[in-house]
């Protein structure tokens, strides 16, 4: 008898442990504050989630999206609290040229119930940069900076002439012939 409850406490043991580890992993990996930006330009989405940031070129350089000049830029951005308290901060969007910030676009104080999440909406047109658009084979960037609390978000906005795209002038497709 006394091998077999010995048997079973390793058992017990190794199942303590395991629940500890995935006990672990999923406050760990789900607990905290997350922040989700979508972004729509055109007829694209672009979805940034809050793991994104973690890549060393997207800390240094950025995020970075693509649109055409005219084409107003639609900001979406969740803010959500996995936490047990509520969460209070301040949240701020701006664009910036050179080191300089050229128009602020948001700046308000949001708060989010504990297990709850809060989206707040704003709009980037291009007349709100100033200037005219690029001419065909030039593009201009812009830093958008995205700040909750301390913590920083910089997304990379280039704009390319109306009618052209990241990949060069817009082709014609081919139309495939009728087989017969």
């Amino acid at each position: 008898m006394a091998t077999k409850k010995g048997k079973n406490l390793y058992l017990y043991l190794a199942l303590v442990c395991l629940a500890g580890i995935l006990a672990f992993l999923v406050v760990d990996g789900y607990l905290g504050v997350h922040d989700t930006i979508y972004i729509t330009f055109g007829e694209h989405e672009q979805k940034i989630e809050a793991y994104s940031w973690q890549e060393p070129w997207v800390k240094e350089q950025g995020y970075g999206i693509g649109t055409s000049w005219g084409e107003p830029v639609y900001f979406r951005y969740k803010i959500d609290n996995r936490t047990f308290s509520t969460y209070e901060a301040d949240v701020e969007a701006s664009v910036w040229k050179s080191g300089k910030e050229i128009i602020q676009l948001l700046d308000e104080s949001i708060s989010v119930d504990p297990f709850k999440e809060v989206t707040v909406n704003w709009k980037l047109r291009a007349e709100d940069l100033g200037g005219e658009g690029p001419s065909v084979g030039e593009y201009r960037e812009y830093t958008a900076r995205i700040k909750l609390g301390e913590v920083e978000r910089k997304i990379i906005l280039s704009y390319y002439p109306p009618g052209y795209s990241e990949k060069g002038s817009p082709q014609p497709v081919p139309v495939p012939e009728a087989s017969r």
